[in-house]
């Protein structure tokens, strides 16, 4: 086995972790949460505003109807009036006052569902309004979802790739060596295998002690050893 196959496999390790993060951390994800959310808002303001609508539009039509009614009751004492069915000048009075009431009551019922009508008109312009907003939302989580996707594929491909050659590199290594190799990276990450300077084991915190640093030089070059102070698997 060449010293240097463990070093390979760390380097790759390293190298799909990287790809992995990335992967996780596009820059367009946070786009993306944003377009949502900001069309969660839109949606829920469309939907507050159709019902305010629904509300408008339902009063608007009773006014009309009642106005339509009182209309009508106005109309019969009119007929009434004119017909000659009322005489006395009293009954008259009263038949006239009436009508007046009504015709009032008719014209503040019209007033209000006209302004009912205006209220349900400025509801559904606002409402349009959001639904162009939101349609400008859609089309960017589209595009957002399209660059993920990409995105992606691209990183999926290159971490197959490096997958491939992790694996090719790992048969040539020996099984309990690899097998301890996994087991010390969990806590020594990136810096699990490294290369013996000559003078100290270059992923130690502290400086290797003569005697542990004596016995790594009179190790057969190209073996694979263990530095005694911080367990790490150091090639010679």
């Amino acid at each position: 086995m060449s010293n240097d196959v463990l070093l390979d496999i760390q380097r790759l390790d390293v190298e799909i972790g990287r790809l992995h993060h990335r992967r996780e951390h596009l820059e367009q994800r946070e786009a993306l949460l944003a377009a949502r959310s900001e069309q969660q808002r839109q949606q829920s303001e469309i939907d507050t505003l159709a019902a305010a609508r629904v509300e408008v539009v339902t009063r608007q039509k009773r006014l009309e109807d009642e106005a339509q009614i009182v209309a009508a009751r106005a109309d019969q004492d009119d007929a009434r009036l004119y017909g000659g069915e009322v005489s006395g000048m009293k009954d008259l009075q009263a038949l006239q006052d009436e009508i007046a009431g009504l015709r009032r009551r008719q014209s503040d019922l019209e007033d209000q569902a006209l302004e009912a009508m205006e209220e349900a008109e400025s509801l559904a312009g606002r409402a349009s309004t959001l639904e162009r907003a939101r349609a400008d939302v859609d089309d960017r989580v589209t595009v957002l979802e399209a660059e993920i996707a990409a995105a992606e594929a691209e990183i999926d491909d290159a971490i197959a790739g490096l997958t491939s050659e992790r694996a090719d590199a790992a048969g040539r290594v020996d099984g309990a060596l690899l097998d301890e190799y996994e087991r010390l990276r969990v806590g020594l990450g990136a810096a699990t295998v490294v290369r013996f300077d000559g003078s100290n084991c270059v992923g130690c915190p502290s400086t290797m002690p003569a005697m542990e640093l004596d016995r790594l030089k009179h190790e057969p070059t190209g073996s694979v050893q263990h530095c005694g102070e911080c367990g790490r698997i150091v090639v010679l």
